[in-house]
């Protein structure tokens, strides 16, 4: 007989047994981590134990709510599906409005993840940079060059009153002095 699409696989059923013994509450770890309570159907002494009331789960171990029973092989956890494929997003697919409020920020970004050929031109502006968010020790050394920075970008204002800066301007180097 011949099938259109994937070709058809058994997959083994893979079932875990644990022994209550009237006080113990977590049992593991199970032959694999499921993704979540769907994927497992659980019984202890032949009774189904409905997820987040009866069980919860934490990676490849089960936390039961009450302790099971003591008896031999009396927990049966059937994992439903064959459970080893990893999803993964198509390319382009994951939008803005998939990510958790808050979800990526300064410190869930990688050290260097982000340079300056990964910024669209005109992305950046004054008015999205928070106050003190760039400090001079985060920018590398000739990195901004007066070529960068748009006419009456910098004035005085932009400036601590007790600022000392250094300004280099075709290989000069002078410094000003604001109210001093």
């Amino acid at each position: 007989m011949s099938y259109i699409g994937n070709q058809v696989t058994s997959v083994p059923h893979v079932v875990d047994l644990f022994s209550g013994n009237g006080s113990t509450t977590s049992f593991g770890p199970l032959t694999r981590a499921p993704a979540g309570t769907a994927a497992i159907a659980v019984f202890v002494g032949g009774s189904y134990k409905t997820p987040s009331i009866d069980y919860t789960l934490s990676g490849d171990v089960i936390n039961f709510t009450v302790a099971p029973a003591s008896s031999t092989n009396n927990i049966v956890i059937h994992h439903l599906g064959n459970g080893t494929t990893t999803q993964v997003p198509s390319d382009g697919s994951v939008t803005a409005a998939k990510l958790a409020a808050g979800a990526v920020s300064g410190n869930t970004i990688t050290a260097n993840a982000i340079r300056g050929n990964n910024i669209v031109a005109g992305t950046i502006t004054g008015n999205l940079i928070a106050n003190s968010a760039v400090a001079g020790n985060n920018i590398v050394a000739g990195t901004i060059t007066g070529n960068l920075i748009a006419d009456g970008a910098i004035s005085s204002n932009h400036f601590s009153t007790s600022a000392n800066t250094k300004i280099i301007s075709s290989g000069i180097v002078g410094s000003i002095i604001f109210g001093a």
